[in-house]
């Protein structure tokens, strides 16, 4: 967020970390494959089973689950451990380029 106005005594709190990471990000979709599957450069790991939001430029999120991950060759994977990774996912619905995925944290 943003802070409005000017700083005093009172802004910072320093008994405690405040700090809350509601949401990891996880990549953003690219191409859809010959296959239907949809090109990321994943971010975050993420697994097959695992339920993550998907972020639409129009402002709506989806729930989905991850059906499958592959990487550049077509070999499945359970999960993608490795950042910058270029990886094909399916998660059972269409998607478009530009959407964000992420996960919420508990």
């Amino acid at each position: 967020g943003f802070f409005f106005g000017k700083p005093d005594e009172n802004t910072q709190i320093y008994e405690s970390n405040t700090y809350i990471k509601e949401y990891t990000y996880l990549g953003i979709v690219g191409d859809k494959n010959e296959e239907g599957l949809y090109n990321i450069e994943q971010r975050n790991k993420f697994s097959v089973g695992e339920e993550i939001e998907v972020m639409k430029p129009d402002g709506t999120n989806l729930l989905v689950t991850v059906k499958r991950i592959t990487d550049e060759k077509g070999v499945d994977m359970e999960s993608c451990p490795h950042p910058k990774q270029q990886l094909y996912i399916d998660l059972g619905v269409e998607l478009e380029r530009y959407d964000i995925l992420r996960r919420k944290e508990e």
